[in-house]
């Protein structure tokens, strides 16, 4: 997968959100753990809150129990008759919390109570607490409805002095009271308290007791009711709040299912905000964290890195005095800034001496050149004096003296190397110059309009000045008749094809070796040409087939282009 390209700037912004992601962990764990611990906290609060309402109540209904305990060994109340009604009203007006007290014989009979509706005072009402008294001496029973409006059951035996069990007194508490008494107790903030019978029956609840006073328990919580240990759950209530909820379950020693309930957004809303906050802050921490490391990136990492290549780009653009100037030390741009310094130090070196060696080869050449020349003007005039003294005609003579003039040419453009590009038919021209006759033509000529670049047209003009001389010495050139035709053009390929073909001439023996001529052509031609060479030795005259790349045409060079790879010539017999 190829990685994606980022400036300087992206990498550093993306560094600096990789370096924040440790601590976006340990925030993110913090927060959980916090979350936790608050969870903790609330579970533990609900269920403290939930004994102490249960406190509270067996409080509430032990005095009930001392009370009842206090009327059945009452006098009056133990003689019977008149007075024990009378005493059960007075008591009933005293204690209006307890709606209904009344005192009955062994099988639930009112003996003395202070209701005087019939339905109170009915034994199948007492029937489930009678029962529960026959191995208690206390009992809570469950809600009951009776002519002062819904209460809790309690009750108590009455015994003679051996302790025989005499009757029952039984008392119902107003759940109004009960109500009361919750209402009290400390603001849950949003939560709710509850107290159910063993049935389930819901006896007060905080807030609105009218929706539930008197209604069943939802069947999720009765498992929790009928339990037998204390404890918490996070459940949906009632009235479709998330709570906590602790609660102690109606088999404990009470008889009563009592829980408190916390709304757990409003319990949960610190650690929110705390979390909202955290959050806020981790965010505007994060952004600063990226616009310093942007900031730093740009003073401490990009601005050496622009002056890194600004230095290569001025010396590229022929600056070559531009230096970064960075001082020697341990830190990196410093290292990597004398290293480029050192390298352009080095560089400009090897160009000096290069100019050097350049100039020193001019030099060379133009003094080759300068002794070349003299040499034909000696030859010149060695060929004067000799061929005047044999009476040569001036004719022939003539003609020997153009030829000189011609070779000094050709070899003037194969020595010369400071034009950019030359006409390949001049470069040609130029080349069988020497091998040409005016007045009887032997080379045809056909092509379009091409400029070679230097080093092709140098090349070219070497390979057709030894196909001259081989076929001066061997071939088409060698006797009157000989002809030579040289064309060139441009495939569909964008290849350079030129074709030396001679005719004519003697007849064409395959050589048993390969000269010094031919693999002369063969490796200028691949250098500097791109080049493949096929020397076809037909019968009737041999055919060279040279095919360039594009490269060589004057304008399309690629930096580079025609490294040195020697390519064999193909020989054939036709």
């Amino acid at each position: 997968m190829k990685a994606p390209s980022l400036t300087l700037s992206q990498r550093l912004l993306l560094l600096t959100a990789v370096a924040l992601l440790p601590a976006l962990a340990i925030l993110g764990f913090n927060e959980f753990s916090l979350r936790k611990t608050r969870e903790a906290e609330v579970h533990a609060y609900a269920l403290r809150m939930s004994e102490l309402a249960a406190l509270e109540m067996q409080r509430i209904l032990t005095g009930a129990g001392a009370l009842m305990v206090a009327a059945a060994n009452a006098p009056v109340v133990l003689a019977g008759g008149p007075e024990c009604q009378g005493y059960m009203d007075r008591l009933g007006a005293l204690l209006p919390q307890v709606m209904v007290i009344n005192i009955t014989d062994r099988e639930g009979n009112s003996v003395c109570s202070n209701s005087h509706d019939p339905d109170d005072l009915r034994p199948a009402e007492s029937a489930g607490v009678r029962k529960a008294l026959e191995t208690d001496f206390f009992r809570v029973g469950e809600y009951v409805e009776t002519s002062r409006g819904p209460g809790l059951l309690l009750g108590t035996r009455r015994t003679a002095p051996d302790g025989s069990v005499l009757g029952y007194v039984l008392a119902a508490v107003g759940l109004d009271y009960l109500g009361a008494v919750l209402k009290d107790r400390p603001d849950l903030g949003g939560g709710a308290m509850t107290i159910a019978d063993r049935n389930g029956t819901y006896l007060a609840r905080e807030p609105q007791p009218e929706r539930y006073v008197g209604t069943k328990i939802s069947e999720s919580f009765m498992p929790r009711l009928q339990g037998r240990e204390p404890g918490t759950l996070q459940v949906v209530s009632a009235d479709g709040s998330e709570r906590i909820v602790g609660y102690q379950p109606a088999s404990e020693a009470l008889g009563l299912y009592i829980s408190a309930g916390l709304p757990l957004g409003e319990s949960m809303a610190p650690i929110n905000e705390a979390s909202v906050r955290s959050l806020l802050l981790a965010g505007i921490g994060g952004v600063v964290a990226l616009l310093l490391a942007l900031s730093f990136g740009r003073q401490f990492i990009r601005r050496p890195v622009l002056r890194l290549l600004g230095t290569i780009r001025a010396w590229r653009a022929g600056d070559h005095a531009a230096r970064t100037g960075m001082p020697r030390g341990r830190a990196e741009f410093h290292q990597i800034g004398q290293a480029i310094d050192d390298l352009l130090d080095e560089l400009g070196e090897r160009q000096a001496a290069q100019a050097e060696a350049e100039q020193h080869r001019d030099l060379l050449a133009r003094e080759l050149d300068h002794r070349v020349k003299n040499l034909l003007a000696t030859v010149q005039a060695l060929a004067r004096q000799s061929l005047k003294e044999a009476n040569v005609p001036d004719a022939p003579l003539q003609s020997f003296y153009n030829r000189l003039a011609v070779m000094a040419d050709a070899h003037k453009l194969l020595t010369a190397q400071s034009s950019e590009s030359a006409d390949i038919k001049a470069v040609i021209d130029t080349a069988i110059g020497p091998f040409s006759e005016a007045e009887r033509p032997r080379f045809t000529l056909a092509g379009p309009e091409l400029d070679l670049h230097a080093k092709a047209a140098l090349s070219l003009a070497m390979a057709l000045h030894e196909l001259c001389t081989n076929a001066a010495k061997y071939g088409a050139l060698r006797n009157e008749a000989g002809r030579v035709a040289i064309g060139w053009a441009l495939t569909d390929g964008r290849q350079l094809v030129i074709t030396w073909r001679e005719s004519g001439g003697p007849a064409v023996d395959v050589p048993t070796r390969k000269g010094f001529g031919s693999r002369m052509i063969e490796r200028a031609l691949a250098a500097d040409l791109g080049a493949t060479v096929n020397f076809d030795y037909a019968p009737d005259g041999l055919v060279v087939t040279i095919i360039a790349a594009e490269t060589a045409l004057a304008g399309r060079q690629v930096s580079g282009a025609g490294p040195f790879h020697p390519i064999s010539a193909v020989t054939r017999r036709a």
